[in-house]
């Protein structure tokens, strides 16, 4: 018998996500930062930005990345809005975020609280990038 291989498409339709949970992880996030939690913090306010990037696309295009690869989440936001510069920055705020998420947890460093302010920030902008774009939630 042989096993089936796990699907390697980069995205898959979805009819419905809300920027809620963004908004919720965001608001744990800050929670974390007054509780000095920074690694927490930091990897929280990265959930925020992915959520918002997802509620977006799934809103205007029914879509959604499954990629493995978060990164893969900045180049969706990038191929579903070609030319639109808010959404421009808002990828690069979402790859600022990924980087942060992958010091903390494949680098090992320990985060400062600058780093927390500043996912916390990026996440901040995504999600106003979100309730501009009319994701749901």
């Amino acid at each position: 018998m042989s096993k089936k291989k796990p699907s390697r498409r980069p995205t898959v339709p979805t009819r419905e996500t809300s920027r809620t949970q963004a908004a919720n992880y965001l608001k744990t996030a800050l929670e974390a930062m007054a509780a000095g939690r920074w690694d927490t913090a930091v990897l929280l306010a990265v959930h925020a930005g992915i959520s918002a990037a997802d509620a977006v696309c799934v809103a205007h295009h029914g879509l959604r990345s499954i990629s493995q690869t978060h990164m893969d989440q900045v180049r969706l936001v990038r191929q579903l809005f070609p030319g639109d510069d808010e959404a421009g920055k808002a990828s690069d705020h979402l790859a600022a975020s990924l980087d942060r998420k992958n010091t903390v947890e494949y680098e090992g460093r320990v985060c400062q609280p600058r780093d927390a302010e500043a996912a916390a920030k990026h996440a901040e902008r995504l999600l106003a990038w979100a309730r501009g774009r009319g994701g749901k939630g």
